[in-house]
């Protein structure tokens, strides 16, 4: 990837699009990444409860974040891969979340002034947001239909 090219989010590339965003400098070149694959997969154990010995199923996800690997788009390199608690990666979800509500607020704090960002790039953000909030809308159904309280202390 050049300082010339940022290069079209994956979407657009799959959409045969080939639009690109010139990012002027260096300086955040080299410490630039694009997630293009993201991989979540259940996998389940047996535990204990230790307050009171009852067995429980332990719902645990294999996470795995994916995208190009240096020059070459083809090649897959692996920036994160582990496995966690279900809660933990529902944290990792809040805490990300509690951290783009922050940047989306400094982005329109600052999009006041004279320029602004590509329109079409904060349509797909819009999107990527909107399919998140319906799944976890989802997730929370499921949880519900398992007996979870909605709202835990």
């Amino acid at each position: 990837m050049s300082n010339e090219d940022l290069g079209a989010s994956t979407t657009e590339q799959a959409q045969g699009e080939s639009e690109s965003l010139v990012l002027y400098g260096n300086t955040l070149l080299d410490r630039l990444t694009f997630v293009s694959t993201t991989f979540s997969s259940l996998i389940m154990s047996m535990g204990r409860v230790g307050r009171d010995n009852r067995e429980v199923l332990v719902p645990l996800v294999e996470v795995r974040f994916e995208g190009p690997s240096g020059q070459d788009e083809s090649a897959l390199k692996s920036f994160f891969s582990e496995l966690v608690p279900l809660e933990n990666l529902a944290f990792v979800l809040e805490d990300i979340s509690g951290d783009l509500a922050t940047v989306c607020h400094q982005l329109s704090a600052v999009s006041e002034g004279p320029v602004k960002p590509d329109l079409r790039r904060l349509a797909e953000t819009s999107r990527f947001l909107q399919d998140a909030k319906s799944n976890l809308d989802k997730c929370l159904a499921d949880l519900e239909r398992i007996g979870q309280p909605p709202n835990l202390p």
